[in-house]
This record gives C-alpha cells, structure tokens and sequence, in this order.
C-alpha cells in the first residue's frame, strides 16, 4: 500500500457513511494485523508530512492505539526503526503544538513514551527539549503547555524519572504557573498533580501557596472563565492528589473559602471552589477538623447557598428525581444541599452539632418562606451525616418540622415532608416506634394537598416511614406493629383514594410505593382489607403495555406479591393462581426478549420470592419456568476488570452504555494507573438472583431437587465474585440453604465439594458479612464431613484460619493503640467501628475452631496446641479486654470438653488462668466462660489425675459460694446458671472433699438458685443432676426428706424448655 492509498484509507475511516467506514475499519485491522511495524512507520511519517489537519488527527489516534501496552509493533521493530519513529515524533510534536491537534499529538508521544520507559527505555532528546523548553520563562506558551502536558500523561507511569529530575521539574512547572496564559497554567496544574499522585515530592508540594496565588490572580482580575477552569483543575488536584497540599491545608482552605463566599465571582468557580473544599474533605477529614472555625465557617457558607431556590415553572406537576440529577444543576441552592450532604457525612456531627442546631431553631419560624425551606433542607441533607448527633434531638427536631407539612408556601410543605422522608430513613426505627403518633396522622392530611408535588412527597415520606419499620430488630413484635393498627384503614383508603382520582404517573407510582411498605411492614394486619387492595392492582396490571404504565405496574407487581406473603396463603388463595400465571407468562416474555435493563425482571423474580414464601410447596409447578432463569442470571460472567489506564484515554471513563457499565482510574502507587471497569446492570441484576435463590431455598428448598447441583455450581462461583461483597455472601447463604435442602448423606457430599474454594476465599475476605456467612458454611461443613479435616489437609485449613485470625487480631490491636492517640472523637467513633469489626471477625473464627475441635479433635487438637495457642496466649493477657477474654476462655473451654486427650501439659496453666479470671473479673460474659471451664475441669480431674485437685476444688468452691451469695441482674442469668453447673458438679464428685459444712453451705445455695435458668442446655444438666440426686439417694442429701421435697417443688416449677425428657419422667413418677 502506497502513501496515497493509506491517505484514502484515513478518509473512510472518517466516512458518514456507514458501510465504507466498516469497510474502511475491516481493511485497516487486517493490514495492522499482518504489518504492524509497517502501518506504525508509514502512519507516523504520514503525521509528520501532512497539511490536512483531518488526516492528522486520525493518523494519530491509530498511532497512539499502536504504541498502547497492547500493542508490540513498537517492541519488536529494530534500533534503527524505533530511531526513525521518534524522530518523526518528535517533528509531529513541533508542528502541532502550536495548532488544534495539540493535545492529541502529546498523548501520542507520551503513549511511545510509557512504551519506551516499560522496555527500559528512555527518550533522551525529547526530554532534553522539554525541560529546556520549561526552564526558559520566556518559551512560548503553547510549547509550555504541550510539555506540561506529556509531563501529565505520564507521570503517573514515570514517578520514578521525575523524582530524579525534581529539580528541572519544579522550575518548569513554576514557569508555567506564572505564564500569563491560562492553557499554560492549566497544563501546569495538571503535570503537578499527576506526578504528585503517585510519588510524594517535598519540592512539589512548594508550589502549593503559587498554584493559590494563580486561582486568586483570575479572580481579582474578574476572569471568570479562568478562574473557573483554574479552580476546576485545583478541585482534580485535590480529588487526585489530597497529600499535595497537607502542609497547605488552612491557605488551601481560606482561598477556596474566599472564591466561594464572594457573591461579585462567577457561579462556575464559586461552585468549583466548593466542590474542591468538599472533596478535600472527604480526603482529609482528620486534617480538616484541626482546622480552627473551618467547619462551622463551610457550613454557615453552604446554608447561604440554600437561600435563594430556584424552582422550574413546570414544579407543581413534576415528580422527583430519584437519580439525583437535580443536584447537578447549576445553581446555588442545589450545589448548597448536596455540600451540606457531604459535609456532614464527610466530618461527622460534633463538629457541626451547635451551628446547626442554631441555624434550625432561628430560621424554622421565621416569617421569611425561604428561611424555612432552607432550615428544613439543613436538617434533610445533615441527618444521614450526622444522625448520631440529631438523634439526642430527635423529638424536638421532629415537633417542629410537623407544622411545616401545612405552611401557606408549597415548597415549604413539600420540603418539610422531604425531611420527614429522609429522617425516616436515618433515625429507624427510633422514629417509628417512638414518633408514629406525630408523623402518621400529619402526613396523611397531606396527601390530600391541591399541588400534586407536595401530594407525592406524602406518599414518598409515607412509603419511607414504614419501608424503614423492616430494619427494626422487633420487626415481628405484636407490639411494635400495634403502634400502626389504627392507620392502616386510614392509609389504604387515603392512598387508593389519591391512585384513583389523579392524573398524574409520578403520584400513582407513589401510591402504590407506599402501600407497597406499608404491606410489607403491617403483613397480616393486612387480611381485612385483601379482598379491597388486589382488584386495585389487578387492574392496574390490566393496564396496556406503554412507557407511562412500566412502572406503576411494576408497583402493583410488588403491591400484591407482598400482600400474598403478608396476608398468607389461606387469605390469598382466590387470587394466587392468576398471579402465579401473570408472574410465570411475564416471565417467558422476558426471558425470550433482550431482558437487559428491563425494571419488569427484577419486579418479577422479587415477586416470585413473596409467592414462594406465600404457597410454599404448591409453587413447586412453577419452579421449571422460574429456576433456569435465576440460574442463568447468577452465571452471568460481570466480574470487575482491570487493566492499565492506556495514556490519553481519559476521556473514555465517561462511557457508560446507558448506564451498564461504570469505568473509573485508580492510582496505584509505584505502579501506575489502572482503568477498572463494572458492569454495574449485569452485577444488580446477578445480585438480586442470588438473594432471590436464596430466600426460595429457605421456603421451598427440597422441592429444588433437580436444579440443587446447578445452584450449589453458581454458588460457589459467587463466593469469588471480587466486585460486590453482597454477592459473595448470597453464595455463602445459598450454600448454606443447598446443605439444609439435602439429606445427610447429601450434605456430606455437598461438602466435600465446596470446601476448598470456600476456606480459600474465606483466608482472603475482606468484608465482614460475607466472611461471616463464609464461616458459618465451613462450620457446617466440618460438621457434615469430619474427614474433611484429615492428616493431610488439616496443616492447610490450619494455616488458612490462622491467617484470619491473626489478620483480626492485628487490626484490632492496630485500632485499639490509634484510640488511645487519638483525641478526635469522630475519628474515635470510627476506630472504634473498626474495633467492633475485628472482634466479630475473630469471633466467627474462634467458632470454626471450636467445631473443628469439636469434630476433628485427634486430627486438629495437636496442630491446634502448637499453632494456635500463642494466639490464645494473646487473647488472654492481663490488660485485655473482657470480650476477648470471653473469648480465649470459651476456646479453652473447646480444647479440655473435645480433646481431653491433648491437654495434659497444659493443665496447670489453664487452671491458674480460670481462677484468675474468675476472681478479677466481673464481666458476665467472662464468668460464664470462666465457670463453664471450672465444670470441664471438675469432670475432667474424675478420669485425670492431677496432684493439686484438692487446692482446685476448695478454689472453685470458695468462688463459687461468693458468686451465689450476691443477687444478679439479668444480664448475668446465663453466668449464674453456669456457676449452679459448677456447684452441682462439685457436689456430685468431691463433696467428700469439703468439710461438712462446706458442702451444707453451697447445697443450700444450689437449691435455692433452683429452678435454674438463662442457658438452657445447662440448666437442663442442672435439672437432670439435681433430680439423680433425689431419685438415687445421694449421700449428699442425708436422707433429709425435707430437703429432697424443697428440691422436688422447685423443680416442679421449672419452665417445660429446661427440662429434658428423662428428667420430666422421673418427676411425673414423683
């Protein structure tokens, strides 16, 4: 191929019409396939040469594909033809940048020079030129400008060469920041930043207080444009590069402060200005509230911003946008609410509580409309942020935003209701259980408003009052569920009524959302009015097929599936049939369609999880239809991917087809950039199929038979899906539901299957739901198939559960030496979270070696001896804490019940530990621990002989006999039950070793604790024990018949659940 067939070929490539330009692509991928080294020389030849800038635009995006990390044309080409290629780079380089194709041309040439640098090479001459370029102020600007810009391109790839010219760099880059021209101190921003990003430079960060002085030369000068670009940049910087400025923080602060406070400056900058404090925010929140007066000064500015709403002509007959678009306008009040958002959720409540409670309580009454919407809009965008702070206000706060829901302004009303809607959310269920009488009433009133945008937002706030009520931990607690009883006629009939009589779609869907939760909170209180509500559905899902009806019957989908659910199959029966055929013929119709993004599915299969719960087996006809298709929604490959972030390709991060698909750049430092792209549809959509196989394996697991190896199949496929925790543990949860659907024969074999990738992703899990959930599968597991912990592979589960445990216990000894430096009480709060998540990872863990020793004791007891006790060691140090106490002792605890065997050197150690513990500690979880291993050890010295039993024995009765001698609260039930374990056992085995009254002392103790209660299976012991005494004539009791009939009436009382068969029988006798 000749230059001008090349030139042709260009030309198609940019051909309108459609079937040259494939054509055109088709010739161009064979001949770069079968020459590449060719179509890289003649194109960068091509570039060098031409007049037509069309052409050269296009050379060059083939060329910069070609020197890509996916490309080897480059590589493979001799010394003389790489010579060639850079030097007809370098005369592309000059020609451009003083035209249009500038910047195209530099990530051309940077393209070749992350190339060169990954192959050890490095392109003296072109560096030569842009340093000399840089360090002569009075270069030309454009030349600054492209030179900054092959700085930026490439420095997240090259730290390491630009730590080595730091020099040359900082007075290039200083050069260019005081040039008079913006795309030269724009450029220069950029360099700065992404050399920063990856390789922290003391000398870079000088030229912080300039980058400043740059922004504040534009404002003063009333550039706004500039000004706006500049402070875009410095916002990426602060977003890219949060370490740049730490030494900078209060100037960095104040001269944003100062662009977004002066009303005279552009919108675009001020807003820009406050998008960078944000983000420096959530970067460095600690730096940040060191700051003195910054937090409360940022909040003052944001809540300024909110003054001032602009509302569209069209707001009374607009929905809501629940996608958040309207906070992306260009306005003031939106850019307010949404920093109000972040601020808080950004720097937490304490430092923010007194300006915002002010704020409130001046404006929420006074006679300005404005004023008021913006106190409600505050505490609408604070609440999630700073909910543990309100929450001590809570009534208060609540008492005076009722009022508002009837202010003479619509928007008042409608933003009062916003509030409610939002507290709902981030106060449950506190609010629900305590608030319902004030808020209920009040905003039913409202869906009646003549403005159908206040209306709607009646049945959002309603819809998230009582779709929070799910989260309350007394979710099925008649009382709690009482609180609505005297609603919900009230409700169903105010919401039918509005889904009738209006005429607008964003409000019918709003009905139906909220009956939709009040349905799934209420359920059973729902039966009287069945009958009414589904003919309402039914013919809403009557309704033709158009864009406006999607989804308002996808509402009425949700509304009846969980009224079948809630009300049960018995009440529901009339109408399961037909609903079960509508979900089933619905779901043929998007199965043999493009389901892709199609809202119906995921309505659908949720459906298909309330009418299994509701019908049970008698679904189990549907189950072939509905199966195959969750299954092949759980395989669905939509992983994470991860690549290197080719150079100039950033403006690829904003595709997102349609919404499928998120690509964002992560900095890995010392390496690079990295471009990771989600498939965020297909991973919602694999999420929802698996809670749904999930919860239907729970209702209807053994009717699944057929399609349980399928499923067991995916679910172990789930367990490794690295881009969503949540769907890592639904495989563990489906695992779980596949073992209870076998028998035990199937269970075991089941386990074998799914034990190595399991413990394997166990040893490397990161979130603490799915390692949980993890967990309780391999505890599951090791109970079904002991052999699984076998001589040869007990060393490799032993090494993976170890690496867990060790990797908790380093995180929380790491969290618990930073609380006692740190004075922040935010930063407190979370250290303190990461505390919690540690101790319940432990937690989890110590239990799978509990079943392991339980299970597996001759295999893992010795391996456990020498692996695991210097971790036991730890947990047991004098100045730990009482949980991980708790828990080192009930491990003990594990080891002497399961593995008698192997503890014989131990005993002296842990005899000394359990009377220490019991004597110096109070906590209820440690005594019951504590007590439960003096009971072990008490049987365990019957078959062991131990030279000090007789000191152990008066210990443990002395301990004993003080701890039954006080009255305990509650929380101590289960510790004292354990201590009555302990005296019995003493009594029945070593009375002959306590003088005689000693044992007249601790048997009246024992008998009046009885009847035991709190932990049942001791108290059962107990109960057993006691009664053996009386039934056998125990010495003990001395033929006193008074005695005996005192411990006869007091086990009579005892609650049916703490008594055993046996024990039962022989009291009948009696």
């Amino acid at each position: 191929m000749d230059q001008a067939q090349l030139l042709r070929l260009l030309d198609n490539l940019r051909s309108p019409d459609n079937s040259v330009r494939k054509s055109a692509e088709a010739e161009y991928e064979s001949l770069s396939t079968g020459n590449s080294v060719w179509m890289m020389c003649s194109l960068s030849e091509l570039c060098a040469v031409t007049e037509s800038p069309q052409t050269m635009q296009m050379g060059m995006v083939l060329l910069r594909k070609l020197f890509s990390s996916k490309s080897n044309c480059y590589d493979i080409s001799d010394a003389q033809t790489q010579r060639a290629v850079k030097d007809l780079m370098l005369q592309v380089l000059g020609k451009a940048a003083f035209g249009l194709q500038r910047a195209l041309a530099a990530a051309c040439v940077s393209a070749l020079v992350v190339k060169m640098h990954g192959l050890g090479q490095e392109w003296e001459e072109l560096w030569q030129s842009v340093f000399q370029i840089l360090e002569n102020a009075e270069s030309a600007h454009q030349l600054k400008t492209i030179c900054c810009e092959i700085i930026a391109a490439t420095g997240p790839s090259m730290a390491s060469y630009f730590e080595a010219h730091t020099t040359k760099l900082v007075i290039g880059i200083r050069n260019c920041l005081t040039d008079p021209f913006v795309e030269a101190r724009k450029s220069a921003f950029d360099a700065l930043v992404n050399v920063a990003m990856c390789r922290p430079m003391p000398e870079l960060a000088e030229l912080v207080p300039l980058m400043l002085q740059v922004v504040q030369d534009s404002l003063n000068a009333s550039n706004w444009d500039d000004a706006e670009k500049l402070t875009g940049k410095l916002a990426d910087g602060v977003a890219n590069a949060a370490g740049l400025f730490a030494g900078h923080t209060s100037a960095l602060l104040q001269g944003l402060m100062e662009v977004a406070s002066t009303p005279s400056v552009g919108a675009g900058a001020r807003h820009m200005a406050i998008e960078a404090l944000l983000t420096y925010c959530e970067s460095e929140p600690r730096t940040v509230r060191k700051v003195p007066h910054f937090s409360a000064s940022f909040l003052q500015l944001l809540f300024e911003y909110t003054l001032n709403p602009e509302m569209p002509d069209d707001w009374d007959e607009k929905g809501i946008n629940l996608d958040g678009e309207d906070l992306e306008e260009d306005n003031d009040d939106t850019v307010g609410s949404s920093g109000i958002d972040r601020l808080a959720s950004a720097l937490g409540g304490r430092k923010l509580d007194a300006l915002a409670q002010r704020l409130f309580i001046e404006n929420i009454h006074s006679p300005d409309w404005k004023r008021r919407n913006a106190a409600l809009l505050l505490i609408t965008y604070l609440a999630e942020g700073m909910s543990t702070v309100l929450e001590k206000h809570l009534e208060q706060i609540v008492q005076m935003v009722i009022p508002a829901v009837q202010d003479e302004v619509k928007y008042v009303r409608a933003s009062a209701l916003d509030c409610l809607t939002q507290m709902s959310s981030d106060f449950a269920p506190k609010m629900q259980e305590q608030l319902s009488h004030a808020i209920v009433p009040a905003v039913m009133r409202c869906l009646g408003d003549s403005v159908p945008a206040v209306a709607t937002r009646a049945a959002r706030c309603l819809d998230s009052f009582f779709d929070q009520c799910e989260e309350s931990e007394n979710e099925d607690d008649t009382l709690f569920l009482k609180l609505f009883e005297s609603y919900i006629e009230g409700l169903c009939v105010s919401l039918v009524t509005l889904l009738k009589q209006t005429s607008h779609g964003f409000v019918r869907d709003d009905c139906l959302g909220a009956l939709s939760s009040v349905i799934s909170t209420c359920k059973g209180l729902l039966k009287p009015y069945a009958s009414h509500l589904v003919p309402v559905f039914q013919e809403i899902l009557a309704m033709p097929e158009t864009p406006d009806t999607v989804m308002m019957k996808c509402k009425a989908i949700e509304c009846t599936t969980l009224l079948a659910c809630g009300v049960g199959r018995e009440v529901f029966a009339p109408y399961a049939h037909d609903m079960c055929n509508y979900l089933r013929d619905l779901l043929n119709h998007l199965a043999r369609g493009s389901k892709d993004d199609d809202m119906r599915l995921r309505y659908v299969l949720r459906g298909w999880t309330c009418m299994t719960d509701c019908l049970r087996e008698e679904v189990t006809p549907y189950l072939d239809i509905v199966m195959p298709v969750l299954i092949s929604m759980m395989n669905v490959e939509c992983d994470t991917e991860v690549e290197n972030a080719e150079v100039g390709d950033d403006d690829d991060d904003d595709e997102d087809e349609d919404g499928k698909v998120t690509t964002m750049r992560v900095v890995v430092p010392g390496v690079g950039v990295r471009r990771i792209k989600l498939h965020t549809g297909l991973i919602e959509e694999k999420d929802l199929a698996a809670s749904v196989v999930s919860a239907m394996l729970s209702y209807v697991g053994k009717s699944l038979g057929p399609h349980l190896p399928q499923i067991m199949e995916s679910a172990v496929k789930l367990i490794s899906f690295q881009s969503d925790s949540s769907i890592r543990e639904s495989g563990a949860l489906i695992l779980d539901g596949v073992m209870d659907a076998y028998d035990t024969a199937g269970r075991a074999q089941v386990a074998v299957s799914v034990m190595p990738p399991l413990l394997n992703q166990f040893a490397e899990e990161d979130d603490l739901e799915a390692s949980s959930a993890m967990s309780v599968v391999i505890s599951r597991c090791i109970d079904d198939a002991p052999t699984l912990v076998s001589p040869e592979t007990v060393n490799s589960i032993s090494e993976k559960i170890l690496g867990v445990l060790q990797r908790a216990m380093e995180s929380r000894t790491e969290s618990l030496q930073s609380q006692l430096e740190e004075n922040d009480d935010d930063e407190l709060d979370k250290l303190k979270q990461e505390e919690e998540e540690a101790d319940a990872l432990i937690r989890d863990t110590c239990d799978l070696l509990d079943k392991m020793l339980e299970r597996a004791s001759t295999v893992f007891a010795p391996v456990f001896n020498t692996t695991f006790i210097p971790v036991l060691q730890r947990m047991l140090e004098g100045n730990e804490k009482d949980v991980m106490v708790a828990r080192g002792l009930a491990l003990l605890c594990s080891l002497v019940e399961h593995a008698p065997d192997h503890v014989a050197s131990l005993v002296p150690t842990i005899v000394g530990s359990v009377i220490n513990f019991a004597q110096r500690h109070e906590d209820a979880d440690v005594l019951q621990s504590a007590f439960y291993l003096m009971n072990l050890l008490l049987q365990y010295f019957e078959h062991h002989e131990y030279p000090a039993t007789q000191q152990f024995v008066q210990q443990v009765h002395g301990i004993i006999t003080r701890y039954l001698a006080v009255q305990r609260k509650e929380e101590y039930e289960d510790a004292t039950c354990n201590a009555i374990s302990t005296a019995v056992t003493l009594l029945s085995l070593y009375y002959q070793l306590l003088p005689e009254q000693e044992q007249t002392q601790i048997l009246a103790r024992v008998v009046n604790s009885l009847p035991a209660g709190g932990d049942k299976t001791e108290a059962c012991r107990v109960h057993e024990r006691v009664m053996m005494w009386v039934v056998q004539r125990h010495p003990l009791l001395k033929g006193d018949e008074t005695q005996t009939k005192a411990i006869l009436l007091r086990l009579q009382a005892a609650d049916a659940d703490v008594l055993n068969e046996s024990t039962r029988a022989q009291l009948a006798h009696m």
